[in-house]
């Protein structure tokens, strides 16, 4: 008797900051100013949404 285990296949996300710079160059100069967290987060907002970064996106 042979006995198997499924794992569920985990997905990496991959690095925001990467993946941005990939799809749209570099990243804004300003994001340098922005927290760590955050300035992550707006990366991965800005690939979800299609458009670059703009210094707006930092305030709203």
């Amino acid at each position: 008797m042979v006995l198997t285990l499924e794992l569920p296949i985990r997905h990496t996300r991959p690095d925001p900051f990467s993946a941005y710079e990939s799809r749209f160059g570099d990243l804004p100069a300003w994001l340098d100013d922005v927290a760590a967290a955050e300035a992550r987060a707006l990366a991965s907002q800005a690939l979800r949404r299609g458009t670059p970064l703009c210094p707006d996106d930092d305030f709203s």
